[in-house]
């Protein structure tokens, strides 16, 4: 399925109630593992590849070179923590949630930084964990502790999602990887070109997860581009700009890093010391991950014509990346409201979802990182709540 949309992105308050009750347990026990995932994928060919994004001209001519398909494969190691439900809910005991970040991040991401979730108010993985979900965090391949093939011809979105399928395969089907079932559900929680990767898996894949939470993510309009201000956070050869934290054997030209600390704060954040806290920021450029130029060739949305179940989108009201051009200092970014958002836009890439199974959160005071925002909590009971008005 062609895209229908190409991005140069590169990349509180709890509800009352929520549906199913939960019963208290001992807190969660988090564990890593690491697994073994085969593909073939058809990946872009990735002529002329800049070494760095600091020259725009070279930037641009890359992003827009003619769409050409070259086969590619092969076996990698995936690194993920799984994380425990801390409350029992016997509803939720077979059903996952599979968290893929994006671009620049690892699975710390979705526990704010922390090695294992703690926090309720910034922590995606230890609020869901406290509905009883368990929680699988991923490192996708070229980040983390995952493996680091060939940045610009094998790390890129097509290659990405075939792994993945081929990971949501083995656990559907067998109790491998140190994990306790054969998952009957997965929920598919994505942020940023985490969700990018969710579009092309419910195209390619309809069958493969139950429900979407697609979070970082918007329609945009036609005169928003986010490089210009993209290019301000300064992206440069990783193992360049930092050679201990990135060692060349590892990180081959084309795995990029954010430089600008600035930058990187105008882009994903909203407005300091009102909207987030310093702290928690200064923790997140420390441990910034890469960008492969592979993936920043394929941010392309797809149309999920034959996917039809649960989707929600949970995204910042003030996200510079998809509601601006890339940056807080290029204008004031606002994804709208109601039926006339940029979230609600989402829909058209999901036609054969009912209305009934789509919604969506503009959260408020927030921008692109809308889980590292003092109004995270109010998303997370959003999306929570959503699940379990679906049954889940």
């Amino acid at each position: 399925m062609a895209p229908v949309l190409s991005l140069l992105a590169f990349l509180s308050l709890l509800p009352a109630t929520l549906a199913s009750p939960v019963e208290p347990r001992a807190p969660s026990k988090c564990r890593d593992i690491t697994f073994t995932v085969s593909t073939t994928a058809q990946n872009r060919v990735a002529n002329s590849p800049p070494a760095d994004f600091t020259n725009p001209t070279a930037v641009i001519a890359f992003l827009l070179q003619p769409v050409a398909f070259q086969t590619v494969s092969g076996t990698q190691k995936m690194y993920g923590q799984y994380c425990e439900p801390t409350s029992n809910n016997p509803l939720r005991a077979n059903t996952l949630q599979l968290l893929v970040p994006g671009n620049s991040y690892g699975h710390t991401y979705y526990s704010a930084f922390e090695e294992t979730p703690s926090s309720l108010a910034s922590s995606w993985a230890a609020f869901a964990n406290a509905q009883g979900y368990p929680t699988l965090a991923i490192d996708r391949v070229g980040t983390g502790r995952s493996d680091h093939p060939d940045p610009i011809n094998k790390v890129q979105a097509p290659y990405q999602v075939e792994l993945i399928h081929d990971f949501i395969i083995q656990l559907r089907s067998s109790t491998k990887l140190s994990i306790p079932t054969a998952w009957k559900k997965i929920v598919w929680v994505g942020h940023s070109f985490g969700s990018i990767l969710g579009t092309q898996m419910s195209t390619n894949h309809p069958g493969d997860i139950d429900a979407y939470i697609q979070t970082g993510i918007a329609i945009p309009t036609p005169d928003e581009n986010a490089l210009p201000g993209e290019l301000a956070d300064v992206y440069l050869q990783a193992s360049v700009y930092d050679p201990v934290r990135f060692p060349s054997a590892i990180y081959t030209p084309g795995y990029l890093v954010a430089t600008s600390k600035e930058g990187c704060r105008n882009t994903f954040y909203s407005r300091p010391l009102v909207d987030f806290s310093p702290a928690l920021y200064d923790t997140d450029f420390k441990v910034k991950d890469t960008l492969s130029l592979g993936e920043a060739l394929t941010q392309n949305f797809y149309n999920s014509t034959s996917y039809s179940n649960p989707v929600y989108i949970l995204t910042g009201q003030q996200d510079a990346v998809f509601c601006g051009n890339g940056s807080r200092l290029l204008g004031n970014p606002d994804c709208g409201s109601g039926a006339t958002s940029q979230l609600a836009a989402m829909k058209v890439l999901y036609p054969a979802v009912p209305e009934a199974k789509f919604d969506y959160y503009a959260q408020p005071n927030s921008g692109h990182c809308n889980q590292i925002h003092y109004t995270a909590s109010a998303g997370f009971g959003k999306a929570h709540a959503f699940l379990a008005k679906q049954g889940f």
